[in-house]
């Protein structure tokens, strides 16, 4: 493993993850274990009006996003960051999971890690997980928190219907706080005893930048109190921690030259990357700097 440099892959289906990697380029700027970073963000959406929830079958997302891990390679990673949920309940579906080409890191793990930490931290409390409705469909943050000895009646599951497409789109339309105060409401209804402090884990990456929305929805509903849960925030924060740079000695530390690519194989409209500039605005330049210049490549992988 070269110490000196290394490349580090974020993908996501659309725009969420950008802000994964935009807090990991702001930490790898300030404290990094290698002198030289290169950092890919690789938009796995597969077709100009039609993500991965389109797809009927858990088969054929896997097959998309099996298309699109092999093409990462093409960059050569030594770290793939799985910044989408979705994408990673999708994961262990694909050819490619049996037989890694490199080291792989899903969100998911970090959301169920920090749910459960603080679930165990306030025993009286529960937790909504907001996500799309394939995350939600396949309960991979439930089974896991159930797994770690979490009560099934402290989780109550919300599946956001079009709500990461309306984000995506414009994360600064009207239509998106109506359509997270209509999932809240719902969401508030179904949950078994809706007493005591409530947690919000946004599990989908889109979901972090209206985090403010969601606390204001809740809020208005629940009366114990409300703790927004972002695991993009985790995610973020704990790539240096992760197993895949065990060999690190963190004595040994620099601030590193920085090399940003943005990737995608559907078009993005001004308009789009424009509402995501100003979102992360104040986090990365150096990440807005790229994806102002994003590389379109109709044949990055195949659908």
């Amino acid at each position: 493993m070269n110490r000196f440099g290394k490349t580090v892959l974020v993908t996501d289906s659309g725009l969420g993850g950008m802000s994964v990697f935009a807090q990991l380029a702001n930490h790898l700027k300030k404290k990094s274990a290698w002198q030289d970073v290169s950092m890919v963000y690789f938009n796995a959406w597969p077709e100009q009006d039609r993500g991965y929830n389109h797809y009927v079958t858990m088969d054929q997302r896997a097959m998309v996003f099996n298309n699109a891990l092999n093409a990462m390679e093409n960059f050569q990673p030594d770290i793939i960051l799985i910044a989408c949920n979705t994408l990673s309940v999708i994961y262990p579906f694909t050819h490619y999971s049996q037989n890694p080409g490199s080291k792989v890191s899903g969100i998911v793990n970090h959301g169920v890690q920090l749910i459960h930490k603080n679930l165990m931290a306030h025993p009286d409390s529960q937790v909504i997980i907001f996500g799309t409705p394939t995350t939600v469909a396949e309960k991979s943050h439930q089974k896991q928190l159930i797994k770690m000895g979490v009560n099934p009646g402290r989780i109550t599951n919300q599946g956001c219907i079009n709500l990461a497409g309306k984000i995506e789109r414009n994360p600064f339309s009207n239509s998106v706080p109506e359509m997270i105060n209509a999932n809240v409401k719902e969401a508030v209804s179904n949950m078994k005893e809706p007493k005591g402090k409530v947690y919000a884990a946004l599990c989908c990456t889109h979901f972090g930048y209206c985090q403010d929305l969601f606390y204001k929805a809740l809020s208005g509903h629940v009366e114990g109190g409300v703790v927004i849960l972002n695991p993009n925030q985790r995610m973020a924060d704990q790539v240096m921690e992760d197993p895949v740079v065990e060999d690190w000695d963190k004595t040994d530390t620099f601030s590193p030259d920085i090399d940003m690519r943005v990737v995608s194989r559907v078009f993005w409209e001004p308009e789009r990357i424009d509402a995501y500039i100003r979102l992360l605005k104040d986090v990365s330049p150096e990440t807005i700097k790229a994806l102002a210049g994003y590389e379109l490549n109709p044949d990055l992988f195949e659908v």
